[in-house]
């Protein structure tokens, strides 16, 4: 039970962190096969240039969920400066809110349409690869996103009442 609990939690700490790591060692491998093929044996691939397309889609996405959870997403960091200390973590609670809004929406979108690139059943070109998994990434990608804003949100409000639990 122990080491499932680590595994989580380092999951929880690092998992965009190495999906993200392992997409972008892929698409430097990928492209570099592709230049050591054009280049110097005069023979570019077909597929090398989708493929690494579809890595940076997936990088992008799965971004956000990151950002999310280290708490880089754009702000007004101005802001905490002029505003009292109280006033600027009720902002920042609503931003946090309405931010995950917003990725639920996108969260639920992003299941209607890879539900209707299922319907197509299109693939790649170079690749043959269904469209669905291509697509799969907004649907991945939106739903780190509302997991990790929930936890952004969640952590802080359980921090504050341990806090006054030991108070008292």
């Amino acid at each position: 039970m122990v080491r499932v609990k680590q595994v989580l939690k380092f999951l929880d700490k690092h998992l965009e962190e190495y999906l993200i790591a392992i997409l972008l060692i892929a698409l430097t491998l990928i492209m570099l096969l592709q230049i050591v093929m054009r280049y110097v044996f005069n023979n570019s691939l077909s597929w090398p240039e989708e493929l690494s397309r579809y890595c940076f889609v997936y990088i992008t996405f799965l971004t956000l969920g990151y950002c999310v959870r280290n708490d880089s997403m754009l702000r007004l960091d101005i802001l905490k400066e002029l505003l009292p200390s109280k006033i600027w973590t009720v902002l920042q609670a609503i931003v946090r809110i309405v931010s995950l809004i917003f990725f639920l929406c996108m969260f639920v979108n992003s299941l209607d349409l890879l539900a209707s690139m299922q319907k197509t059943s299109r693939v790649s070109a170079a690749l043959g690869i269904p469209y669905t998994f291509i697509y799969l990434s907004t649907v991945l990608g939106f739903g780190l996103a509302v997991i990790r804003g929930v936890q952004m949100i969640v952590e802080p409000v359980i921090a504050y009442f341990k806090k006054k639990g030991e108070a008292l």
